[in-house]
């Protein structure tokens, strides 16, 4: 036993009883931790078909196989469960300084059943459940949680992941807070939190994280740290002129190709917000409810990228285990957080409140981030259903009635903000906005589903299908769909994908066409996403250098097994988490790409001029390389088979 603790818990709320499982080493080696983890316990234990907000459904958060064993990047967590946003498997990520501590409390993961009769959060220290009473701190946001508890609990070391208002209230896109702001968002998860009157989960242990071979650990992190690293003078040339460059791609259409090393320098000097201009004028950022064009609707982008957003900035912070520390604390100088401090806004949410809605005003979306963060809900979702909003008040769907009296406009500020604050309290329009665009225009009707941008349920993250297909078809086919962090056309480059796994370039070489090709580096990319979740890394520690990902494995595990079998264990996880969706009747039609994230009605301007996505022919092509079957939209029986969960996904 190396690396995993060996042991998960499952507590019911209802009864007040918990249940320890160790699952034994083959099924670390066939799932790993993580999602895998996660997928494997809900599959097997929750029925089909039930209610994600029901007491039955579970939800459970899960480490990394690699977390506290002293590999870089492996601070990150999991939360699991069935999406009440898109009716199929869900799961969120985040960082921070949560996920090592599950794994200092004894256990691998956590999982929830049942419901609490009354508001309860739960502690866990050494392996001890507690369930205590959350009567105090429900109705608190994320921030006042937490201090709240640690306060109670006299544990300033104590980890808490918590859910504010907008996950009480059961917004169905709401997520779960940890760290004072880091929130992994998607899925709806948050609600499920909700549902079963649990306010938080609180960890805390000493026990010893086992390494199989920590001198080898150590000098493989020593080698990994020093190319890391190095600086190349082109890079820092390049960070300095990246605006210009971006100026001249967005006018010429001429694309740069990405180097690990160069995202690696933009994101320790300015974060994520540092790729914000180059985003809106590359075409990589939707604009204007992907109906716009960056350099002409949204020519503001600049004042809220890089140097602006860092002049607010206090501080820098890393993850556990994070030696880029993209993170940035800052001070807060307006609006009613003003004079406290939060988390720097990442590009996501700069986009997702700037570029979607025309908004450039970053005192406000520094607002709207720290509103967000302390209540709990996802800012791609909620930017997504502001500006759903914005074209059907444009459109005369809805009105100043329906609005509370606002008058919504592209780059309202002030509307925006108070629109935000609505969704979460679920007050007017807000309300319907709260569970998420696809279910806000199935209640307006009136044509509005032309203007409700999501795959599945979920709004689309901040980069563009029209400019990377890749993305248009993980958006699509993805058991998570619209999720921007599993794999593209761009990122099986950037992670060296072909290069780490001989399986994957065999399969490259036997794709017929360019397209084909395209597609199988695609599919590889995200089996690799799927073992790197699975072991709880970070996946900027992928996308900005070598990181060791299989000699880490080995040295902590002791097991020895090649490339090739790692990444089959994130392939079965991968078409585990999508059978779950088969089990639970989505079929390919609930995760259509939306019309205008496909370029249904191509723009006249800018880098994606005149696109339209092939979404037939790439759909066809990843289920021929994926083993999938076109009609159900999912792995076949012998798939199933060949990965031997055919049992559990039956």
């Amino acid at each position: 036993m190396s690396g995993y603790m060996g042991k998960y818990v499952i507590i019911n709320l209802s009864t007040g009883k918990s249940e320890v499982v160790s699952p034994g080493e083959e099924f670390y080696k066939k799932y790993l931790t993580g999602y895998g983890m996660g997928a494997a316990v809900i599959t097997e234990r929750q029925k089909a078909k039930i209610n994600p907000l029901s007491p039955e459904a579970y939800i459970g958060f899960c480490s990394g196989i690699l977390t506290g064993t002293g590999a870089y990047f492996s601070g990150r967590f999991m939360v699991v469960g069935k999406s009440p946003l898109t009716g199929g498997w869900g799961d969120a990520n985040s960082g921070g300084f949560f996920s090592v501590e599950i794994k200092r409390a004894g256990y691998d993961a956590v999982f929830f059943t049942g419901k609490a009769k009354k508001p309860v959060y739960v502690y866990i220290n050494d392996g001890k459940v507690q369930i205590k009473d959350a009567k105090k701190i429900w109705g608190k946001d994320t921030v006042e949680t937490e201090e709240l508890i640690r306060a109670e609990l006299k544990e300033k070391k104590a980890q808490v992941a918590c859910i504010g208002k907008a996950g009480e209230k059961l917004s169905l896109i709401s997520g779960v807070v940890t760290d004072g702001g880091r929130i992994a968002a998607r899925s709806g998860l948050g609600a499920v939190m909700g549902s079963k009157n649990l306010k938080a989960l609180v960890v805390k242990g000493s026990a010893k994280i086992p390494v199989a071979d920590s001198e080898k650990m150590k000098a493989i992190s020593k080698k990994f740290l020093k190319a890391f690293k190095f600086v190349n003078p082109m890079d820092t040339v390049t960070v300095a002129i990246i605006n210009y460059v971006s100026q001249v791609i967005a006018r010429t259409g001429i694309a740069v190709p990405s180097q690990p090393s160069t995202v690696r320098e933009i994101y320790k000097k300015y974060g994520t917000s540092g790729l914000t201009v180059y985003s809106a004028l590359t075409g990589d950022s939707p604009i204007k409810n992907w109906s716009g064009v960056g350099y002409v609707d949204f020519p503001g982008s600049y004042k809220l990228s890089d140097e602006s957003v860092i002049a607010y900035q206090k501080k820098k912070y890393g993850c556990q285990a994070c030696p880029l520390a993209c993170g940035g604390i800052i001070d807060i100088k307006k609006g009613r957080y003003g004079g406290t401090e939060g988390h720097k806004p990442e590009y996501e949410t700069l986009c997702s409140f700037g570029g979607l809605v025309l908004q450039n005003d970053l005192d406000t979306l520094i607002e709207i981030n720290e509103l967000c963060n302390r209540e709990g809900i996802d800012t791609i979702s909620a930017g997504g259903a502001v500006a759903f909003a914005i074209e059907c008040f444009e459109k005369g769907i809805i009105d100043e009635k329906q609005t509370g009296g606002l008058k919504l406009g592209w780059g309202k500020s002030a509307e925006i903000l108070k629109l935000t604050e609505m969704i979460i309290k679920r007050e007017k329009i807000g309300g319907i906005l709260a569970d998420g665009v696809k279910i806000a225009a199935k209640k307006l009707g009136k044509g509005s589903e032309e203007f409700a941008v999501h795959t599945g349920g979920q709004e689309l993250p901040m980069h563009d299908s029209r400019l990377d297909p890749g993305f248009g078809i993980i958006y699509q086919m993805e058991p998570t769909p619209g999720r921007h962090t599993v794999s593209s056309y761009l990122y099986g480059p950037l992670y060296k994908t072909k290069n780490r796994f001989p399986s994957v370039k065999k399969m490259i070489g036997n794709a017929k066409g360019k397209e084909m090709k395209n597609l199988a580096l695609c599919l590889g990319t995200a089996y690799f996403t799927n073992l790197f979740n699975g072991a709880g890394l970070c996946q900027f520690g992928i996308l900005t250098g070598p990181l060791p990902v299989v000699d880490y494995l080995n040295a902590v595990t002791g097991w020895n097994l090649s490339a090739d079998e790692y990444l089959k264990a994130g392939e079965r996880v991968f078409n585990l988490r999508k059978a779950f969706n088969l089990r639970e009747g989505v079929t390919p039609e609930d995760s259509r790409l939306h019309p205008r994230a496909a370029g249904a009605e191509p723009v006249k301007k800018g880098p994606i001029k005149g696109v339209t996505l092939d979404m037939e022919s790439l759909t066809r092509g990843f289920c021929e390389l994926a083993g999938w079957d076109y009609s159900s939209g999912g792995p076949t029986k012998e798939k199933l088979r060949e990965l031997g969960i055919a049992d559990l996904a039956k």
